[in-house]
């Protein structure tokens, strides 16, 4: 290939990557591009992100082809090669093209309006790059891999059927406390039976992580994950202070949401058991807002069209392109996500869909972040159109909220549609106490890297102890209380990519306060927020979303309170 300009055709965009020979000519090209000028350096840039572009669009169907067909092979086999053979390849020739546009004195005459951002990005990936990471990156990625599949494929087997773990949970909602019982058994039969492989799973991440950790120059790998995670604007004091403040202001508040709802169960304090907190009082049956996923997608698109038309547009153009898996089955691995497709511009949603309230909150939540890549596609730098987790989760979060009213699609009923509200805002305040324990437990994991697994649960019980409410009788079942966190997936796969939850939340009832008040003002302000991508710094994203990138005990407390009074709202109506 010879040497690129801004006219050419840069790469395929439908390029077959089978090995790294099919990209290497691309990287080769980049490599031998003259630099001369700072209009050079600018179509470099964009030509070095379009390569990158077709990569990740590649290893993006890979790794959906596997996680929705965990049991396939052949998928598993191609999602392996992009993790052993491509990826590490792109790793290293990506870093040799980082270190040829540092190294160009045009860098500094680059708008800084513009490119700021790009900079200070560049500068944190090279000061972190070993080539002695690069085959340790992708032993990970396998392990995560094992994991998906080994989690992918557990079932439940009640009354004599063997459902999907997401199913099964779903009979947790039950009136019947027997039956919720008999679920919640069966799942952690399941569970229980997979630990000591994921427990080895795990040891096995974590020694290769911290071995990362020292390879750059770090004693632990909590202090080298979080500058991975590209966090310029708080540090691992400010995550642990966060969770000193949830300890503080929200666990009370979880705890009597819990009170109230054992008092709904009608259960005596001992009889408040572990199979219990999201079930139903007798004779209320669980909501049901839809059954299939067709149904749940056909009542999405409705609710977003009446929000933005546009939106609703873009959830039919991914529908049109077959950019949806919503439905819970065997064989399929847990969780939910999207996947933002960068060459095509829009993103792949995968759901474990069981017909819940749940379920439908989901689907707002995916189809918020859906919403954030169709409003970054246009930007010309892939590294701008990858987003902090911290934003991210504030346009899923905060999509959950501004649809909130308009979940009457799902509902005839004014009382279900009620309920459905106070569950929601009630698991807003119940969910920070669990954000703090996920994020706690990884800093003592790192910063312990020699535990054993015993003391990692001794660990992980005094932080249940900490952060839950002592409403729940666990007796008998202890042994299982300690292992919760093994159902976790971003613990094992996503080390440290918790606390973006927690902080995306404090944001998005920020957007969400701001729309009760001025609904059209809060959706453009959310809107030209996340359009910027990461062209700019978090705090200037939320400030043009009209909100304060905040995380302190006196904002959590101030939130808190916005919620309670949400909820009193609710009650009085």
């Amino acid at each position: 290939m010879s040497e690129l300009t801004n006219n050419d055709k840069m790469i395929p965009p439908d390029l077959e990557i089978s090995s790294w020979n099919d990209l290497a000519p691309y990287f080769e090209a980049l490599q031998k591009t003259e630099l001369n000028s700072v209009s050079d350096l600018e179509d470099f840039l964009v030509n070095y992100s379009e390569v990158l572009s077709v990569f990740f669009e590649a290893n993006a169907w890979a790794y959906i082809d596997m996680t929705c067909h965990t049991d396939n092979k052949g998928y598993q086999a191609r999602h392996d090669m992009f993790v052993e053979k491509i990826a590490p390849e792109v790793e290293k020739a990506a870093n040799a093209i980082d270190k040829k546009i540092a190294a160009n004195p045009a860098l500094n005459d680059l708008p800084a309006e513009r490119y700021t951002q790009f900079k200070q990005k560049l500068q944190r990936e090279l000061d972190l790059f070993r080539e002695a990471n690069v085959p340790l990156t992708a032993e990970i990625g396998k392990l995560s891999s094992q994991y998906e599949q080994l989690m992918g494929g557990l079932s439940a087997m009640i009354d004599g059927e063997e459902l999907p773990i997401p199913r099964a949970h779903a009979k947790l909602q039950s009136p019947d406390q027997q039956e919720r019982k008999k679920a919640w058994l069966a799942i952690w039969e399941a569970r229980l039976a997979v630990k000591d492989k994921a427990n080895q799973l795990y040891d096995d991440m974590r020694k290769l992580r911290q071995q990362m950790a020292e390879n750059a120059g770090y004693q632990n790998y909590r202090d080298f994950q979080h500058d991975r995670l590209q966090r310029f604007d708080y540090t691992p004091r400010d995550a642990e202070a966060f969770s000193a403040a949830v300890e503080e202001f929200v666990v009370p508040l979880a705890r009597e949401i819990d009170k109230r709802h054992r008092d709904r169960l009608g259960l005596a304090p001992e009889d408040y058991r572990p199979w219990d907190p999201i079930g139903e009082p007798a004779g209320q049956e669980p909501l049901k807002p839809f059954e299939t996923g067709s149904e749940l997608l056909s009542g999405a698109k409705k609710i977003f069209s009446k929000l933005k038309p546009e939106f609703g547009e873009n959830l039919q153009a991914m529908d049109d392109a077959g950019l949806f898996d919503l439905d819970s089955r065997k064989g399929k691995a847990p969780g939910g996500y999207n996947y933002g497709l960068e060459v095509t511009g829009m993103p792949f949603i995968f759901m474990n869909s069981a017909g819940t309230q749940r379920d439908l909150v989901t689907m707002m939540h995916e189809g918020g972040h859906a919403m954030h890549t169709f409003l970054t596609n246009s930007e010309s730098l892939v590294q701008y159109r990858d987003t902090p987790s911290e934003m991210a989760e504030t346009a899923s979060m905060g999509m959950e909220l501004v649809t909130s009213h308009l979940w009457t699609r799902f509902y005839d009923d004014p009382a279900d549609y009620k309920r459905a509200r106070r569950e929601h805002l009630e698991g807003i305040i119940s969910f920070f106490p669990w954000c703090a324990v996920v994020d706690s437990f990884q800093h003592w994991i790192y910063l312990n890297p020699d535990h054993t697994v015993q003391e990692r649960e001794d660990y992980f019980e005094s932080l249940m102890d900490r952060f839950s409410s002592d409403l729940v009788n666990w007796e008998g079942y202890e042994h299982i209380r300690r292992n919760r966190w093994q159902a976790q997936p971003h613990i094992f796969g996503m080390p440290f990519y918790y606390i973006e939850y927690g902080i995306a939340q404090l944001g998005a009832l920020q957007v969400y306060r701001n729309y009760r008040q001025n609904p059209d003002a809060a959706l453009a302000g959310y809107i030209n927020g996340l359009a910027l991508g990461s062209s700019k710094a978090l705090p200037e994203v939320w400030r043009t979303m009209g909100i304060k990138f905040d995380f302190s005990a006196a904002t959590i407390r101030e939130l808190m309170q916005f919620v309670q009074e949400e909820l009193d709202a609710l009650e009085e109506n």
